[in-house]
């Protein structure tokens, strides 16, 4: 195995434990704006505000019904499946990464992706001020625990996620969702806006195979700012899919399009999961892509080539990614920005404010990839495989605080990511207690790296002997499996071997997945 490329500190600190046909424009329908101020002190001021977007991953409500089995709610399964004590967990841990935004008091907008769609439109919430103030009294965890009725599991997502924001102390939200499309349409998810500002207009979108843009017209302070929430086709490293993107953009390109016409300095704000990387023509020159071809989305941040700047490019090509799959870094949460964010009126970008928002040991591992949601344990862990990106705005006008981005320093590459390769100090604690914890205490741990001394049993199947348990283990990099890797242990090292390694669970069993191969021990 190749030598050490970072710095294992030992002893450390403990580890931080945490708890359908093609659509067209012209098919556009109105959707409903149904409020939910609940309280004056979430009003924000006219000082600058947040705007954040953020993929959920699988938020789904517990109604029962799902497109997905996972999700599904199944009294059979057992601790094993999709429980309400496993919602909860992943309704917190929203709330506690967005609790990071303004002290506490949360992003003026958020702008979501993939929450489930309601499939249970009878017991929707129609008015979520009311639901709120209903539940004053309750908190997340006894609605869903201790007080659980049965009147609640028709309680869509969007109004169990307002409810806990709220009661992590993030008020004064308005939401719009877009409306199911029905479970025979295939698309489990929805897209939403919840916003602080008072949200005057919306529409929705449909889109091929992919999730409705939901369109919004915010009021900050007497100026109008358009958003649209996107979640195009999955499938970002497969071209063969690329063509349904290409009709998601050109959808999207037909709206922005529209809106210039109308008004050439429109205050715009393009958002969500692209499931394209900023740079995807560099990576797919052989291809037209939706999200540089068509959109036309690209680094120019003075707009004499195009008319969307992405603000990836704010950041050092390095730091440029909002996940990591397979080892390789990837960019499919997007902002992008008109050029009336960057004139003399209305609101305006901050410059340089653009960033990941990341809590280090929190939503992010030790080398910064994000903390996927895991539902193995009782409670389940983790939580988006996507990172929130998040940009400040305010009113008045633009002021750069350097040289604006020519955007001329995209690789043509995916960028990679991983234990073995990291360049940087990991102070890791020693993992040896792991093998006392039965499965409800591992949840804490999943995803988070250790060193343990470990003893490879066998190859086919993969198992470690870690003190006197006996784990299933995967590897990050299959070479690890090769004759000078895990192999050559066995046979001139009785099979011991240090390793880093992070717990998970996969399909409910626990198991150490080997991250990187320190040596003898």
């Amino acid at each position: 195995m190749a030598a050490l490329k970072h710095t294992i500190f030992l002893p450390v600190l403990a580890a931080l434990s945490l708890a359908s046909a093609a659509c067209t424009a012209q098919e556009n329908t109105q959707t409903q704006v149904t409020s939910a101020v609940v309280s004056q002190e979430g009003v924000p001021s006219s000082k600058d505000f947040a705007v954040v977007t953020y993929n959920v991953e699988n938020l789904f409500d517990v109604d029962g019904i799902a497109l997905f089995n996972d999700y599904k709610m199944d009294p059979e399964k057992g601790s094993s499946g999709y429980t309400r004590r496993k919602f909860q967990t992943k309704l917190e841990g929203v709330a506690q990464v967005l609790q990071n935004v303004n002290d506490g008091a949360g992003p003026e907008v958020i702008l979501f992706a993939e929450l489930e769609a309601d499939f249970t439109p009878e017991s929707t919430v129609a008015d979520y001020e009311s639901f709120l103030r209903a539940h004053q009294h309750q908190t997340i965890a006894s609605m869903l625990g201790a007080e659980w009725s049965e009147d609640y599991a028709g309680y869509p997502a969007s109004a169990w996620l307002l409810k806990s924001l709220a009661d992590a102390g993030m008020t004064g939200y308005e939401v719009v969702t877009a409306p199911s499309r029905g479970m025979d349409s295939g698309i489990a998810h929805t897209n939403a806006v919840f916003s602080k500002f008072p949200i005057q207009s919306v529409e929705r979108h449909p889109l091929q195979q992919a999730r409705d843009i939901l369109e919004a017209e915010l009021d900050v302070h007497g100026q109008p700012l358009y958003v649209y929430v996107n979640h195009w086709k999955s499938g970002a490293s497969n071209p063969e899919r690329e063509y349904i993107r290409v009709d998601n953009a050109s959808v999207l390109r037909r709206l922005i399009d529209a809106r210039l016409a109308a008004d050439p300095q429109a205050d715009v704000i393009i958002a969500g999961d692209l499931n394209s990387h900023y740079n995807h023509s560099l990576l797919y020159p052989e291809m037209e892509t939706g999200i540089n071809d068509i959109l036309g989305s690209d680094g120019d941040e003075r707009f004499q080539q195009n008319d969307l700047y992405n603000l990836w490019f704010e950041l050092p090509s390095e730091l440029r990614f909002s996940e990591v799959w397979r080892g390789h870094r990837g960019t499919l949460m997007h902002l992008i920005l008109t050029r009336g964010l960057y004139d003399g009126a209305g609101i305006s970008y901050i410059d340089g404010s653009f960033e990941k928002l990341i809590v280090p040991g929190l939503n992010t591992d030790a080398i910064g990839r994000p903390i996927k949601w895991n539902p193995g344990g009782e409670t389940g862990s983790g939580f988006s495989d996507h990172l929130p990106l998040l940009a400040r705005f305010k009113l008045g006008p633009f002021s750069a605080t350097g040289e604006l981005s020519r955007g001329d320093d995209a690789p043509d590459y995916e960028r990679k990511l991983n234990v073995s390769e990291y360049l940087g100090t990991l102070d890791l604690q020693d993992g040896a207690f792991l093998s006392d914890l039965d499965d409800t205490q591992l949840a804490a741990h999943v995803a988070h790296l250790y060193t343990v001394n470990a003893v490879v049993k066998s190859i086919k199947p993969f198992r470690l002997q870690v003190g006197k348990r006996e784990w299933r283990a995967y590897y990050a990099d299959r070479s690890m499996l090769a004759e000078d890797g895990l192999p050559s242990y066995m046979k001139n090292n009785a099979g011991k071997v240090r390793l880093i390694v992070q717990p998970n669970f996969y399909y409910g069993r626990s198991q150490l997945i080997v991250e990187d191969i320190l040596g003898e021990w």
